[in-house]
């Protein structure tokens, strides 16, 4: 489900932990770790939030993307790539964690495998949640 940018993201992290997850289509490094991405979404959904960026992109490649891979979180296109500067990304894959209340706690260029950042969200996020 692609969505168009929105001030809603303070509404995001009120309540829980966000993932950012920047992208593109054309981005093959994106798309083989998509899959575990989407799984690693699915296994967090009542603790963390997801959510992708799409930038350097064209909204009808980012649909065939986001069909091709079964992304199941929300995606923004950031046709502008505000999003992107505002996270200092440069180019995909970079994936950005926001702490609950909105603190940036890191930020990975290049991304990261989802084995990892599994670990980071158990360390930097869940350690203190039951």
């Amino acid at each position: 489900m692609l969505h168009p940018p929105s001030s809603a993201a303070a509404e995001l992290w009120a309540q829980r932990p966000v993932v950012l997850t920047f992208f593109s289509s054309w981005c093959t490094t994106c798309a083989s770790s998509q899959a575990a991405l989407s799984e690693l979404a699915r296994s967090y959904r009542d603790r963390v939030v997801f959510v992708g960026v799409a930038g350097a992109d064209q909204a009808d490649e980012v649909q065939d993307y986001l069909r091709a891979h079964r992304v199941e979180y929300p995606v923004v296109l950031d046709d502008q790539q505000t999003i992107w500067r505002s996270y200092a990304v440069r180019e995909p894959p970079a994936v950005v964690l926001v702490a609950k209340g909105g603190a940036l706690l890191r930020g990975w260029p290049g991304g990261l495998d989802a084995s990892t950042l599994d670990q980071r969200l158990r360390e930097l996020v869940l350690a203190d949640q039951p």
